[in-house]
């Protein structure tokens, strides 16, 4: 394995750590801090270089990426402004997206509202059964959503990369 190689399925690795971070601490506190995404930002510019040093073409390693994460960015901040996601929710998704690039973006926002979904079925499962009334027991913690479509995200990438 070259090292170019290495260092990408280590960023995607790297990833899936800070994921597994966002979402534990989206479901003690309904907060992801800033510097999660951004560390997520970071993991990509990795990313990215080794691909160029490997020869990938700019468009395909960087431009189309960036433009993938702006473009659910904008999705994100719409549901933001509706109500239904939070401000650290879309940060961590854009990030991710960037991560995943455009040939897994739309799965990505699939699998993460499908997830989501199940996230939020076994919330009102727990609220029903435990008779909670905290007021965190209502919000539901989408990073733990984006945490598992993520780690599909990873998985596949270490997985394309190593071979």
């Amino acid at each position: 394995m070259q090292a170019a190689t290495i260092i990408e399925a280590s960023a995607y690795i790297a990833l899936a750590g800070v994921l597994i971070t966002a979402a534990l601490s989206d479901l003690r506190s309904r907060l992801i801090a800033n510097r999660l995404p951004l560390l997520i930002s970071a993991l990509f510019v990795v990313a990215a270089t080794t691909k160029l040093i490997a020869g990938t073409p700019v468009t395909i390693a960087l431009l189309w990426p960036l433009a993938t994460g702006l473009i659910i960015f904008l999705i994100g901040l719409a549901g933001f402004a509706a109500g239904m996601m939070g401000g650290g929710d879309v940060k961590l998704l854009a990030a991710t997206a960037l991560m995943a690039g455009p040939a897994l973006a739309v799965p990505l926002v699939f699998y993460t509202a499908l997830a989501g979904g199940l996230v939020a079925l076994v919330l009102l499962i727990w609220q029903r059964a435990s008779k909670s009334t905290s007021p965190h027991a209502f919000k539901v913690p989408y990073g733990v959503a984006i945490m598992a479509s993520g780690l599909w995200i990873c998985f596949l990438k270490v997985s394309a990369v190593s071979v």
